[in-house]
Formats: C-alpha cells, structure tokens, sequence
C-alpha cells in the first residue's frame, strides 16, 4: 500500500474519531450523566474492579482456579497494551490533539491508545462469562461495554481506542483461556446453576 495512501486513511480515520468524541462530547454529556460516567470509568483504573473480582474468586476453593484465569488475562493484558502497544504507537491523547475536546476527569499521564480500561474490563470479561450463568454474564459484558463508553464520554480515549482495546482483551483472554484449558478441565469450574443445567440437557434430549 502506497505510503501517501496509508496516512490518508489514517487521516480520515482520525476525523471520524474526532467527529464521533466531538459529537458525545456536545450532545451526550450531560450533568445528570457525568458523575455516574466518571465513577465507571474511575472503577476501574489500574484495572482495580476487576482485579478485586479475581482477588475475591481467589479467596474460595471452588472458584479459585477462575480467579487464577482472570488475574492471569489482566496480566496478558496489561502486558500486551500497556507496556508494549501505548509505547510503540504512543497517540496523543484526544483533547492534546483537538483544542475542541475536553476531559471531565483528571488528564492520564499515558499515551491513548490502545484503552488499558477497556483492555481489562474486555480481558476479564471473556474470562468470565466462560463460567457464568446467562444473567451474570449479561451484566459482566453490559459493564465492560459501560467502560468502553465511558472512555469515550470522559474524553480521554478515541473510539478507535476503545475498540482495539476490546479487541485486544478478549484476544488475550482466548489465549489464556486456551493455555489453562491444556492442564485442567475448565468445564467442571462453571458456576452454572441447576436451572441453566436442567435447560441445557432437556434441550439436548431427543424429541
């Protein structure tokens, strides 16, 4: 791809990043929203939510091996983006780039992209919605969704962030999954319930 080509795209792909924040930022963010945005989008710096989540698994023998896979896809994680994606494209972030944007929280010192918020919320998201009951994984993906947006609605991550970010979470959470699948029979640690089960198998019964 001829390189003239390739900065066009990417130009147009960062216009398109700046219509979409410009766009939330005039016509989304509002007062009622901002505090609830924020307090989602602090929940989980330096990954702390689900960290405490995969702490707290950790603490039970039943769950135990499902925290050591959740801690272990932040890890990759974290890895991954933080310490090897931000600093080999090191983006300037939205309002450093674009005099018209602003943040409503505290400006992060890092670079922007990939999101290490989304990153995490996605890494252990595909983690656990491996071994939880329908509602529970409803409102574990609805949360990292939330994270992602409100990456967005705060002004400190472009869409394209957010979404490579997301990608990169649960490409790293496949690839843990897979890792401890090799040793032990992860399907025995799903936190099922018996209703789920008795749905499951009655669908699995010949007619």
């Amino acid at each position: 791809m001829p390189l003239t080509l390739s900065f066009g795209i990417l130009e147009k792909i960062y216009e398109i990043d700046h219509a979409i924040l410009l766009y939330i930022q005039e016509n989304i963010r509002v007062d009622v929203l901002n505090p609830i945005m924020q307090g989602i989008s602090l929940s989980v710096n330096l990954g702390l939510l689900w960290v405490l989540i995969g702490l707290l698994l950790l603490c039970f023998k039943k769950t135990r091996l499902i925290g050591a896979v959740v801690l272990s896809s932040l890890l990759v994680g974290l890895c991954i983006n933080n310490v090897l994606i931000k600093h080999l494209v090191a983006r300037a972030r939205p309002y450093d780039t674009y005099s018209d944007l602003f943040p409503i929280i505290a400006k992060p010192s890092d670079t922007s992209f990939a999101s290490g918020h989304t990153t995490a919320s996605f890494a252990a998201a595909g983690v656990l919605v491996r071994f939880l009951n329908k509602p529970l994984c409803t409102v574990v993906v609805g949360y990292a969704v939330l994270v992602g947006f409100s990456r967005l609605y705060v002004g400190v991550h472009y869409p394209t962030d957010v979404l490579c970010g997301c990608i990169i979470g649960l490409l790293g959470s496949l690839l843990v999954y897979h890792i401890y699948s090799k040793k032990f029979d992860l399907k025995e640690y799903r936190l099922v319930k018996h209703s789920d089960e008795n749905i499951q198998k009655n669908s699995a019964e010949p007619n």
